[in-house]
């Protein structure tokens, strides 16, 4: 990743979180017309595709359509839960979800949530062993795998005297089986930049959610951010039964 600035828009050099290709994208809606094609010429000029990626709608704003396509990238659409209904979870639209947090519940009493110290290099040691079981499980069902979540999780322990970040577990005595890093942010929004559960314990996951916005309800924040699904179907069909109250949209561009 690289990062710049122009017209007063920060200038972002991604690489595709699956295949693994660079892109530019850009964050701000300073003079976007030449901003976009400056940058889509910069990206010819480098043998990449003519095409910007990741553009949120804010940066949409005055984009000469004449000139150029926008296409939503539903892949890439945020998530936006309502912090207040992930923790109650009631009405017709949550019977699912609570349900499994009654069978998680019944089934293992003594479990219990908690913001939990991100520094403990025990704890990390165990966020660390729920990645690896769960891309051991993906590997057996799947010929062709490969996830570079262990590798950012890891730097994103590093961040944690940089950025405010809070870490929830669900714990049984003392064994870690799932857990959220979320980063609070100066609005109203809980950005959730990292997830696991051990799946050996039914129902574990909804328990989880439901946790996490209770504890997050105590920082005064209302919206939660579980980031994009990247088109993966089982991830998707997971995130939609949550209920999003919203999404937040982000197109690809390229000229017409």
């Amino acid at each position: 990743m690289r990062l710049s600035v122009l017209n007063g828009n920060l200038i972002v050099k991604f690489t595709d979180y699956l295949t693994g290709r660079p892109f530019y994208s850009f964050l701000g809606n300073n003079n976007p017309n030449e901003t976009a094609e400056k940058l889509l010429k910069f990206s010819t000029s480098e043998g990449k595709k003519a095409q910007l990626k990741l553009i949120p709608e804010e940066s949409t704003h005055g984009i000469d359509l004449e000139k150029f396509e926008l296409k939503e990238d539903r892949d890439h659409f945020d998530y936006i839960y309502n912090l207040e209904e992930l923790k109650s979870m009631q009405g017709g639209k949550f019977a699912r979800k609570r349900n499994q947090v009654s069978l998680f519940l019944k089934n293992h009493p003594t479990a219990t949530a908690k913001i939990f110290d991100l520094k403990d290099k025990n704890l990390q040691g165990h966020i660390i062993n729920l990645f690896l079981e769960w891309l051991k499980i993906k590997k057996d069902k799947e010929e062709v795998f490969e996830s570079h979540e262990e590798v950012a999780v890891s730097r994103l322990l590093l961040a944690t005297d940089i950025c405010r970040l809070v870490g929830i577990g669900v714990f049984i005595e003392e064994k870690l089986i799932g857990f959220f890093i979320d980063e609070l942010t100066d609005s109203n929004y809980v950005v959730a930049h990292a997830s696991k559960t051990d799946k050996v314990f039914a129902g574990v996951n909804s328990f989880l959610v439901r946790e996490n916005a209770l504890l997050l309800l105590s920082f005064s924040k209302e919206l939660f951010n579980f980031e994009q699904d990247l088109g993966m179907a089982n991830l998707r069909d997971a995130k939609t039964r949550f209920r999003p109250v919203k999404f937040l949209k982000k197109y690809k561009l390229t000229l017409r």
